[in-house]
Formats: structure tokens, C-alpha cells, sequence
């Protein structure tokens, strides 16, 4: 239970704590910046996002494409797929003129942060105007305070003082 606020104070005071946590930093973000140092120490070698094709394919809207488990057993083992003749893999062989993924050893937090890292460039948009996301959980819980003093003023403005 919420203590030092009185009564009135509480409701307040827990929906901007329930905010603060809400805005805060989610695992996902964090997997995206892991999978984002994997991907620029391994995979930017032979794949681009955007820039088109290299030694493997342009894994622009890769996650959008193929089926998230496909994704994960491609990353982890791609000879698996080689050897159980898996179609897309066939295909994307002949696409890299037979020259195939190597297994880069990755565990499955490991693929998974790459994997959280190709999704969260995918949700990104072209548009640079406006305010970076960074700022927005700043941005919003000024407001939230700004809103707290102003109710806060109002109501201590209500009092009435005798003038002499």
C-alpha cells in the first residue's frame, strides 16, 4: 500500500507510478539492442536490411515474410534446413549461388534478440519529423506532472484567506 499521501493522493499517485513503469524500457527494447550488436558483429558480413541483396539475401521484412519458428531454425542451424531439403532454404541457396549460411553457434536468447532486432526495424518508419521516440516517455510524463501541479494549484486556489 502506497504510504505518506493522503487519501486523496493515492489514485494520483499510483496511476503516475503505473505510467512511469508502462513508459519505462521493456525487455523487448533491450533484446532489439542485443540483437542489433549480433547482428552488426555477424550477420552484416553477407545480409543488409534495405540495401539490397550481398552474399545472402536483403533481410528487409524478413519477419513479415517467413514464419517466426522457420526464422529461428534458419538462424540457429541453416544446415538443418539444407539437409531436410526445406524449400526456402533450397531456394535461397540457389539465390546465393550455392554458397550457404554458416552456422554461427548462437543460443536461443541469442536468436531471439536478432530476431526482436529485425522486428523492431520493420516497425520503424521513414518519417523524421516530430519528436524522436526517445523523448516520448519524457515528454508524456511532464505532461502527467504538469497536469498533477495544475490540479494541485486550482485546488489550493480555492482556499479562502481573509484580507485585513
Amino acid at each position: 500500500m502506497i504510504t505518506g499521501f493522503s487519501k486523496k493522493w493515492r489514485v494520483p499517485a499510483l496511476g503516475f507510478l503505473m505510467i512511469a513503469v508502462w513508459l519505462g524500457p521493456t525487455n523487448h527494447s533491450k533484446a532489439a539492442e542485443t540483437g542489433q550488436q549480433i547482428f552488426q558483429s555477424l550477420c552484416t558480413a553477407c545480409h543488409t536490411i534495405g540495401e539490397g541483396r550481398s552474399v545472402g539475401p536483403d533481410l528487409a521484412g524478413v519477419t513479415t515474410r517467413r514464419e517466426e519458428d522457420w526464422l529461428k531454425r534458419q538462424i540457429k542451424d541453416p544446415e538443418g534446413l539444407i539437409e531436410e531439403n526445406d524449400p526456402i532454404a533450397m531456394q535461397l541457396l540457389q539465390e546465393s549461388d550455392n554458397i550457404p549460411m554458416v552456422s554461427l553457434g548462437l543460443g536461443d536468447e541469442e536468436v531471439a534478440a536478432v530476431i526482436a532486432y529485425l522486428k523492431s526495424i520493420e516497425q520503424q518508419t521513414d518519417v523524421v519529423v516530430g519528436l524522436p521516440s526517445q523523448y516520448v516517455p519524457t515528454v508524456l510524463i511532464g505532461i502527467v506532472v504538469l497536469i498533477i501541479l495544475t490540479l494541485v494549484g486550482l485546488r489550493v486556489g480555492k482556499k479562502k484567506v481573509d484580507v485585513r
